[in-house]
């Protein structure tokens, strides 16, 4: 389920043209804020489309935790949250 995560992360900023397509396991690791791939302003769009498309729900506390801000931490989290959702029905 990782890899499907990040894949469809690393789409979402390739259909912006923020990353060029396929992407390498080195652009996982990547601050996409310090690289200008998601500003402030579409940190709300960006989030809204993750719960979405994976059916969970980001605490204020996620958005502050340092694995936020790169695909392959961004995925942990996802999963974390998405394992959480799903017990909890």
């Amino acid at each position: 389920m990782r890899v499907q995560v990040q894949e469809w992360l690393t789409d979402w900023f390739a259909a912006r043209a923020k990353i060029g397509k396929p992407a390498c396991e080195s652009l996982l690791n990547i601050d996409y804020f310090e690289a200008g791939w998601l500003t402030s302003m579409e940190v709300v769009e960006f989030v809204t489309e993750i719960e979405q498309r994976f059916s969970m729900q980001f605490s204020d506390r996620d958005m502050q935790d340092a694995r936020f801000v790169t695909i392959a931490g961004l995925a942990e989290l996802i999963l974390e949250r998405s394992t959480e959702t799903t017990e909890s029905r």
